[in-house]
């Protein structure tokens, strides 16, 4: 059937020249107007590489006024990403990370099975292309994305600290703050994007669950929009130096607040990293001593923080938490032989996936002393049977298989086959959130 006489959206490639109806889509999905911003802004947004959309099928419909083009129903864009994740040393690991954004349905177009099209379309390709193993996404509903395989890998911990918090950290974490300089520059320009993103890539190499943006996105990520922030300020950035080299950033905003002639002014702290603990102690102890201001607020912090429990333990910095990053493996063997272990393995794994069906079937993977693994097809009996959402879920080494089967259909077909599995893939540490994307 042509593409003109059958119902179905069209999958096309987005280029520039669909910016218009790119906005248009995302007006109608998001209804958030940002002030001052137009389509063209939305170059810097895309990675035109991997842009998608389902272009409606047919001519104008009643109270629409004719165009050349045809309205976009639905889209798809994603980022050549790296998440850091447990190493066979015990170290970390960065590895490639398809991060998919922008999906985006038209209220007309929803529960006529548009969004299974489109992340089947997306996963193929990811897997066409080879160049990552695995996807992650931010979910903006949390009941979306576990269908299509996608599992929450790790939390976006949020941390209320008051101004002026005492943070008791051991005498050698305290000597090394005492010697790192710190200073604030503004983020949106050439020089404070530039330092921002080196501060960054710098911390992934300390921090399980990372996220990094892609180099050729880093000068965008933090632009503004003076019309759309209004009488917020725009974002700063602080960064830490020892011996000459950055070891430590905050990205953050203030917001100014009087109540009966006193200042209560709130920081809000965007992101934040460290290569190591001094480093991590110097930042927040800038953060909560900023005059005028009554409050701070961290994002993306992790459940084993040490800031938490330098600040004295969960009921001292009123601990939220929420789904942070999902991970998907593409690829089964690649993934699960990239990635370190904990314990020593030899467990073959039944995987089942309806999305990605080269997943589907059995994989013996073997881990070494070292916690290197290897993955390869068999034919061997099944000693644990999963769906692939839990693998995912898992595969950053914060969530418990043993845990994950609990509300996931898991077979266990050999005793002891879960636990072991599960020993192996835990991190030393718990994964922090990851940046939004």
């Amino acid at each position: 059937m042509s593409d003109e006489t059958t119902t179905q959206p069209r999958m096309i490639d987005l280029t520039p020249e669909d910016l218009d109806r790119v906005q248009e889509l995302a007006d109608a999905v998001w209804f958030e107007v940002r002030p001052g911003g137009t389509s063209a802004d939305l170059a810097d947004e895309l990675d035109f590489r991997h842009a998608r959309a389902a272009e409606r099928a047919g001519g104008p419909l009643p109270g629409e006024v004719a165009g050349d083009r045809r309205p976009l129903v639905g889209m798809y864009s994603a980022f050549d990403m790296t998440v850091s994740v447990p190493a066979p040393d015990g170290g970390l690991v960065s590895l490639p990370m398809d991060g998919l954004t922008w999906v985006s349905v038209h209220p007309d177009a929803r529960r006529q099975g548009l969004l299974r099209r489109m992340m089947t379309d997306h996963l193929h390709r990811v897997h066409d292309r080879g160049e990552a193993a695995v996807a992650g996404l931010h979910a903006s509903e949390q009941g979306i994305y576990g269908r299509f395989g996608y599992g929450c890998a790790t939390l976006d911990v949020k941390l209320s600290l008051g101004r002026g918090a005492e943070l008791v950290a051991p005498p050698a974490v305290g000597a090394a703050a005492d010697e790192v300089r710190t200073h604030v520059v503004t983020v949106p320009t050439e020089a404070g994007m530039a330092a921002l993103h080196a501060a960054h890539v710098a911390s992934v190499r300390a921090t399980l669950g990372t996220v990094t943006r892609p180099d050729a996105k880093a000068s965008m990520w933090w632009r503004d929009f003076p019309k759309a922030r209004g009488s917020k300020e725009p974002w700063r950035l602080l960064l830490a130096e020892r011996d000459g080299a950055t070891t430590g950033y905050a990205v953050f905003r203030r917001e100014s607040k009087w109540e009966d002639g006193r200042p209560q002014g709130k920081v809000e702290v965007a992101e934040l990293g460290s290569v190591d603990d001094g480093s991590l102690l110097a930042v927040v102890r800038r953060l909560v001593d900023m005059d005028l201001t009554s409050t701070v607020t961290l994002w993306s912090r992790s459940m084993e923080d040490p800031v938490m429990w330098w600040a004295g333990g969960p009921r001292g910095v009123g601990v939220r938490a929420y789904d942070s990053l999902w991970l998907r493996l593409v690829d089964v063997p690649r993934a699960l032989a990239e990635r370190g272990y904990a314990a020593p393995c030899d467990v073959v794994v039944e995987v089942l996936d309806e999305v990605c069906p080269w997943n589907a079937g059995r994989w013996r993977l073997t881990v070494d002393a070292s916690g290197r693994g290897t993955c390869v097809a068999t034919q061997d009996e099944a000693d644990l049977v999963t769906p692939v959402v839990v693998l995912g879920a898992a595969y950053a080494g914060g969530r418990s298989l043993v845990s994950l089967a609990r509300h996931h259909a898991v077979q266990e077909r050999r005793d002891g086959a879960l636990r072991e599995l599960s020993r192996a893939m835990r991190g030393d540490d718990q994964p922090f959130g990851a940046i939004g994307f």
